[in-house]
Formats: structure tokens, C-alpha cells, sequence
């Protein structure tokens, strides 16, 4: 994949120097470090003074997540104003993914390149009335699921980040 031409920019494909807070936690070698230091032309921040883009960063138990609060994603607002793509009732999971929100000039063969990384897949159909969307295979729910997760909000342009959920049945 190294050099793969990815809509004219080639991908640089390099190992982590380090591991991530979240793999050391869950390995047991987590060692808390010191936060960095703020630029100064940045402006300082008075510890007392409420910081509006904190808020909610606590956890909380209306919406669990391993890096606390997250509003649901009804709440999330849509780029450009538009209805939100989201499914009203969500579909059971199933071993098919719909994918939305692809530009125009997508093939089956880059979205095979992106799903076939995760075990499990078998294909990918593309549909050639609606662009923008692709149905994606797996073996079984779970390898769907483990793909959906990864794979979620993946920009494939600037302004194009996919839309996953389960295909309804």
C-alpha cells in the first residue's frame, strides 16, 4: 500500500514510535506523563475561568464511551445544514454495511482496498443509480461490526467523511 495514488496524494504508511495511551492502558504499561505546554501566544487560560470547549469531558453515564461524554449522534450537527443521513431506527447488526456519504467519483475498487483490511470481507457493491452509496459484505456480524467501528468517519476527501450502519435486511 505504500505509495498507493489515493485521490492525488500517495499514502505514507509508517509504524507508531510509541504506543497510544489507550494500547498501554489496556496492556498495563500506561505511565502517566506531563501535559504539554501551551504556546504562549496562544493566550493563557486562568484555571478558574470556565472553558466552554471542556464541558461535558467528564464521563458520563447517559452516554459511556472510553473517552467520556459524547452527545448522541441526533445531536451532532450535519455539515452544510443538511438532514442528517442517520437512520431514524437503526438497523439490527447483520453481516452487511451500508456506506453513505461517498463522493461522486468512487470506485468499488477503493472501497475494496479500505474494507478488505479488516477479516471477514467478501464485497463490495456499489449503487450505480445512487452514487455516494455501497453495500459491503462480511462473513458474519461480527467481522461487519469490527469493520464499521474502524472504518467509521474515514475521510475519503476533504468533505467527504463515510457513514456507516447496518444494511437493513
Amino acid at each position: 500500500m505504500q505509495g498507493f495514488p489515493f485521490y492525488d496524494k500517495h499514502m505514507r504508511i509508517q509504524y507508531a514510535k510509541t504506543k497510544s495511551d489507550v494500547i498501554a492502558k489496556a496492556d498495563g504499561t500506561f505511565v502517566p506523563r506531563e501535559k504539554r505546554k501551551r504556546h504562549e501566544e496562544k493566550g493563557k487560560k486562568r484555571k478558574d475561568q470556565h472553558d466552554p470547549n471542556q464541558a461535558g469531558m467528564g464521563l458520563n453515564p447517559a452516554y459511556p464511551g472510553a473517552y467520556g461524554a459524547a452527545p448522541p449522534m441526533s445531536q451532532i450537527p450535519y455539515p452544510g445544514g443538511v438532514k442528517s443521513m442517520v437512520p431514524e431506527a437503526p438497523a439490527p447488526p447483520n453481516n452487511i454495511l451500508f456506506v453513505q456519504n461517498l463522493p461522486q467519483e468512487t470506485q468499488p475498487m477503493m472501497l475494496q482496498m479500505l474494507f478488505c483490511q479488516y477479516p471477514g470481507f467478501k464485497e463490495v457493491r456499489m449503487v450505480e443509480t445512487k452514487p455516494g452509496i455501497a453495500f459491503v459484505e462480511y462473513g458474519d456480524e461480527m467481522q461487519s461490526t469490527v469493520a464499521m467501528q474502524g472504518l467509521q468517519g474515514f475521510k475519503m476527501t476533504q468533505q467527504n467523511s463515510m457513514l456507516i450502519t447496518y444494511a437493513k435486511k
